[in-house]
């Protein structure tokens, strides 16, 4: 099998060691593209000048047919046989979806629609939960971190809201089960890549209430208040608050049942 890791970085391996495939910068960004995108079918014409833009069309042709040669040895790095899912007919290059090919992106994407599919149905199942968590935890960073391609550009900001919607109903999903500090967990997880994302930081001030943790919460929105100051040069949201007061004067816990299922949609607040 191939692993392939397109998140947080690029890098290949193979039975645990690392595969150097000799394919240059833009026959690297050429594999990323047919891996992220496997099963579609591309033109060599928009291929090469997706990665060969700036060449004399001639040497972009050259240069894209010894990249596709290249990459087909790199395949086989995995395991004999992977490089026949690479095919080239005329003037169509597709590289198969296979088993053999382990993409992270794939991963966190078939682990979203599981997630995202049971949104209206309530809490997951616990099976469910730890499979789609350990997809979650492939997100260790942007898509192609440190390329600004515009085609990179849009798939990052794709797979980055997919992982948000994705580990935001995690959080929701054991919420409601009152598993409050596994919902921190995955709150957590989404400031770790998107600390300005103030809807989450109210949730998990929320959570950290309802866990019994009220000195954390009023610490964690200091800690917003002056990331937005440093930032953005802004205050907090009228919503976040309001949020604040109400854990500051105990308000908060007058209508907790109410907050707390307007925000989770929890049918009920554990008491005690």
């Amino acid at each position: 099998m191939l692993n392939i890791t397109l998140l947080g970085g690029i890098s290949f391996s193979a039975n645990g060691a690392i595969v150097k495939p000799d394919l240059g910068p833009a026959g690297r960004l050429l594999a990323c593209y047919l891996f992220e995108f496997s099963g579609r079918v591309h033109r060599r014409e928009r291929l090469a000048d997706l990665f060969w833009g700036d060449t004399d069309p001639d040497k972009a042709r050259s240069a894209l047919n010894t990249a596709i040669w290249r990459f087909r040895k790199m395949l086989d790095l995995g395991a004999a046989g992977i490089s026949r899912h690479l095919i080239t007919i005329g003037e169509d290059v597709i590289l198969e979806k296979s088993q053999a090919l382990h993409i992270d992106t794939h991963t966190l994407e078939a682990a979203s629609r599981r997630v995202l599919s049971r949104h209206q149905t309530g809490a997951l199942a616990e099976a469910e939960i730890h499979e789609i968590s350990a997809a979650v935890d492939t997100y260790s960073g942007p898509f192609l971190d440190g390329c600004d391609d515009e085609w990179v550009l849009q798939e990052r900001e794709r797979l980055h809201c997919l992982f948000v919607r994705s580990t935001f109903e995690l959080m929701r999903s054991a919420a409601i089960q009152h598993r409050y500090e596994r919902a921190l967990d995955f709150g957590r997880r989404i400031l770790a890549t998107d600390p300005l994302r103030e809807s989450v930081q109210r949730d998990v001030m929320l959570l950290l209430v309802l866990n019994g943790q009220r000195v954390e919460a009023i610490r964690s929105y200091k800690k917003l208040v002056a990331l937005l100051k440093t930032e953005l040069n802004i205050g907090p949201m009228p919503e976040t608050e309001r949020l604040y007061r109400q854990i500051l004067s105990g308000e908060l816990f007058v209508n907790i049942r109410e907050i707390t299922q307007a925000q989770f949609g929890t049918p009920e607040v554990r008491s005690g």
